[in-house]
């Protein structure tokens, strides 16, 4: 296998417009959310939060990290790692990648520190290979977003104010099935695409078990449940009514703004979605669901801290 060419770092203005162009979605972001809200009755919706709603929701969290380390271990052997490390380095890897990627802006920096780290897994490979799946994963990731939330709606039925939500779904699913699928096809399509895409494509590695592959999907969707159940978790805690069909609704799509190029992590946008949603869907109170929203981020940032203590003790080797 050959190794892809780099490609030439953004320049410093390019850096600058991109860093610009976040924080100024994460600022109106989060300024439209509180216009939403009574800012003197979110501490009152935050004390009614109880501390076992919180405690599951880190557990689940947490239980998420450990399924993407699985997830982690079934794409590395689809695309034919030829050393993968052992799976308990992979969770130890996993959990400090969800530092970075939760304490760093932007949301990927652990991902690559994850490739980087096991970069012996595919020999001559390097980095490339390991760098591909963890592309790989994020795709899939987006993809299991989507498609719980087509289970939600599938379950929802006609739940006033889900119509909407049925073309971001379609758009939002059909956009993360075209990004996988061009991944797994990439060599293949490496001859039909110009200079130095046709270069790069051709020195990502091709799948060489379905099966394994196939777990990885399987995998994605579990780890996203567990993150939508994390926030069913919170948001039943304090209303009853708030279903775990009808978190499928709100949580996922919620996530999905992590991806959104225009915040740092989604912050902001995520808690729009939570009160936008939670009221028309469940008639919840908007500080209630900004304090859900807020909650779910405290857990990942609780789960992400163990990465942290693991960075410092013993760092990524």
């Amino acid at each position: 296998m050959t190794t892809a060419p780099s490609a030439p770092p953004p320049s410093a203005l390019r850096r600058i417009l991109a860093w610009a162009l976040r924080l100024g979605g994460t600022a109106a972001a989060v300024a439209y959310t509180l216009t939403l809200v009574d800012v003197g009755q979110l501490d009152d919706a935050l004390a009614r939060l109880p501390l076992l709603a919180l405690a599951l929701a880190i557990a689940l969290v947490a239980a998420n990290v450990v399924a993407g380390a699985l997830r982690w271990r079934a794409l590395l052997d689809a695309y034919g790692a030829t050393a993968p490390p052992p799976l308990p380095r992979l969770v130890r890897l996993s959990f400090i990648g969800f530092f970075y990627n939760n304490y760093l802006p932007g949301a990927v920096a652990g991902d690559v520190v994850r490739g980087v780290a096991i970069r012996e897994s595919f020999g001559t490979g390097g980095v490339t290979g390991n760098l591909a799946v963890v592309l790989v994963e994020r795709a899939l990731g987006l993809f299991a977003l989507f498609a719980l939330l087509a289970l939600g709606l599938a379950v929802a039925g006609d739940r006033a104010g889900t119509g909407g939500l049925w073309l971001w779904t379609a758009l939002g699913t059909g956009g993360a099935l075209a990004i996988v699928v061009g991944l797994v096809l990439a060599r293949r399509l490496a001859l039909g695409l110009p200079g130095a895409l046709g270069r790069i494509a051709g020195g990502l590695p091709g799948i060489v078990s379905l099966p394994a592959f196939g777990h990885g999907v399987v995998l994605s969707i579990v780890t996203q449940g567990l993150v939508a159940a994390a926030g069913w978790a919170l948001l039943h805690a304090g209303h009853p009514e708030v279903d775990l069909a009808g978190a499928l609704l709100l949580v996922p799509l919620a996530a999905a703004t992590a991806f959104l190029p225009i915040t740092v992590g989604g912050a902001g946008a995520r808690e729009a979605v939570f009160v936008t949603l939670g009221g028309r869907l469940f008639g919840l109170p908007a500080e209630d669901a900004l304090a859900a929203s807020l909650a779910l981020w405290f857990a990942h940032l609780a789960v992400g801290a163990v990465g942290g203590a693991l960075v410092a003790t013993r760092g990524t080797r």
